[in-house]
């Protein structure tokens, strides 16, 4: 007779995570009206200064500084409360996909936050958390999967993932631009051309963004609430990781 598997804590349930991802998609879009909000205010800084020798207005050069300081301070807010509630969410469906299915992620939960905050690394671990958990709700991945790293990752998740990216090693670069000294009209320049690319690349980065909280969350509802350790082993044979 098969032994039972340990069954966790009797405290873990279910729970819709709808409403926070919907939150999170809000926030995410709020963030995408910052992006070009920001390039448009490096344009703006740079038509000023391009035409102070002309004017030699100060009044104007003030007036550039205050609205780019301004929404530079709205945009970081903005950006750190979608990043607040998104890794909530995600911490979230992260539970639920830990119920689902039995498999091994590749980290522990805490990486859920970890993975955004420790440099260099972050490059690529929030894809692998994010791939784990869309594997795990999935419905077509068996509830007694032994590992979850052999399912093949979406393309979604891919596109989502280089796309924020290069948005944000592109901000990044603006940003060190004007960061190294006192900002001259060709600094100004390249940071105006570099935030409108990051921005496009943000603004594609945002819509898969809304499109995968939707995905994973209807993956979630989709699949019986059933907890791993209450499946049936298969009948049909040894496991194979499903086609993606």
């Amino acid at each position: 007779m098969p032994s039972r598997p340990p069954q966790p804590p009797l405290d873990r349930w279910f729970s819709s995570e709808q409403a926070m991802g919907l939150a999170a998609s809000i926030l995410i879009g709020l963030v995408t009206v910052m992006g070009w909000a920001t390039a448009w205010s490096d344009w703006h800084s740079y038509a000023v200064l391009k035409t102070y020798e002309e004017t030699r207005n100060e009044r104007l050069l003030d007036q550039a500084d205050l609205i780019s300081g301004a929404l530079g301070i709205v945009a970081a807010l903005a950006l750190f409360a979608a990043a607040v509630v998104f890794i909530v969410w995600l911490w979230r469906v992260r539970w639920n996909a830990e119920m689902f299915c039995k498999g091994e992620h590749r980290f522990t939960r805490g990486w859920v936050l970890g993975s955004w905050i420790c440099p260099v690394v972050n490059l690529w671990y929030p894809k692998w958390v994010v791939d784990d958990i869309v594997a795990a709700s999935d419905p077509r991945t068996p509830p007694l999967t032994p590992t979850l790293r052999v399912i093949p990752g979406t393309r979604l998740v891919w596109a989502w993932w280089l796309t924020w990216v290069v948005g944000l090693v592109l901000d990044n670069i603006a940003q060190r631009s004007v960061l190294d000294g006192a900002a001259r009209l060709s600094e100004l320049r390249t940071n105006a051309v570099m935030s409108s690319i990051s921005a496009v690349s943000t603004t594609a980065a945002a819509v898969l963004a809304v499109i995968l909280v939707q995905r994973i969350n209807d993956l979630q509802m989709r699949r019986p609430w059933t907890p791993w350790w209450a499946a049936q082993p298969p009948l049909n044979g040894p496991w194979q990781p499903p086609a993606r």
